[in-house]
């Protein structure tokens, strides 16, 4: 079995710089280069080794709601209803005997050590969620796009209890995207009813990010209060403040704010800004998205050369 220090950051590099060049027609820079995007900060930081024993604590599921609780103790949390071990998984199907107790229950499962792959219980699960759950919960993560801080990882599922919101929709994701302790942006993913809408806004005022992006928030949207969105704001600072970098997602529940996630590398350094245009392509949202970033990067952690 490899080591995490056998995948050094120039074989991690050689694995997969060619996507990165693919998406942006160019070799990674590094952050300090005054040229450089958030996606160039993210590619360099994730072909590294060596991450914290508290970062890592905090992207594995079954762990980090706990270590996010040591940073922010009145932090409030999904409840956890199971974590299910891969080990002697063998199947989609045996995983989906493990997750006939919670089918027909405000519950999802994720998988502990990946991104991505959430599966909603309430209703029958289909056969491809199951697949791409079993499929991202049986594997070392790391080694898909060499992002190193999920190496090693103990494969498994983790179930919990659906955070609460009006109706029947699910709730309301605000990514709040920090430099050491300062929110600078904030992405709000709108899955309600199925009708999806994304949109980036500046902080600290929550006012679009560009103007020119295109987005009209559908009818379902409904803004919380300006109390509450600062309250998400100042659990960000919080949850954020060791880290030079990292994405902090917390949901808006009927009954307050829920504690998400914590994303060292969104979108494995390829993920473009939310527009009109589309996520595909390099487009002046994105521009305005990463200045934005880097600005804060470069001032608060390294400066331009």
């Amino acid at each position: 079995m490899q080591n995490q220090t056998d995948l050094d950051p120039a074989d991690n590099y050689a694995a997969v710089a060619a996507m990165f060049v693919e998406k942006f027609g160019r070799d990674p820079l590094p952050p300090e280069n005054r040229d450089a995007l958030i996606n160039d900060l993210i590619f360099m930081r994730m072909i590294r080794p060596d991450w914290s024993a508290l970062q890592r604590s905090l992207v594995d599921k079954s762990t980090a709601k706990v270590a996010a609780a040591s940073l922010y103790p009145d932090l409030r949390v999904p409840e956890t209803l199971a974590v299910i071990s891969m080990d002697g998984v063998s199947s989609p199907a045996a995983l989906a005997e493990r997750l006939a107790p919670f089918i027909g229950r405000d519950a999802v499962a994720k998988p502990a050590q990946a991104s991505g792959g959430t599966v909603f219980l309430k209703h029958p699960v289909r056969d491809e969620e199951l697949h791409q759950l079993f499929d991202l919960a049986s594997r070392d993560y790391a080694l898909v796009m060499r992002e190193m801080q999920y190496f090693g990882m103990p494969k498994r599922v983790v179930v919990e209890r659906l955070v609460p919101t009006p109706g029947d929709g699910t709730p309301d994701d605000f990514k709040f995207h920090c430099i050491y302790g300062e929110p600078i942006l904030c992405q709000i993913d709108h899955a309600r009813f199925g009708e999806r809408w994304s949109r980036v806004m500046r902080l600290p005022g929550f006012s679009p990010l560009h103007d020119g992006d295109g987005l009209v928030p559908p009818a379902s949207v409904i803004w919380p209060e300006r109390s509450r969105m600062e309250e998400m704001a100042a659990i960000a600072a919080a949850l954020s403040r060791p880290f030079d970098y990292v994405r902090v997602d917390l949901y808006n529940g009927v009954d307050g704010i829920y504690f998400g996630e914590m994303t060292f590398t969104p979108s494995a350094s390829l993920g473009i800004a939310p527009s009109a245009a589309g996520c595909h392509r390099m487009t002046d949202t994105h521009r305005a998205y990463s200045g934005a970033l880097m600005d804060a990067y470069h001032r608060k952690v390294a400066p331009p050369v």
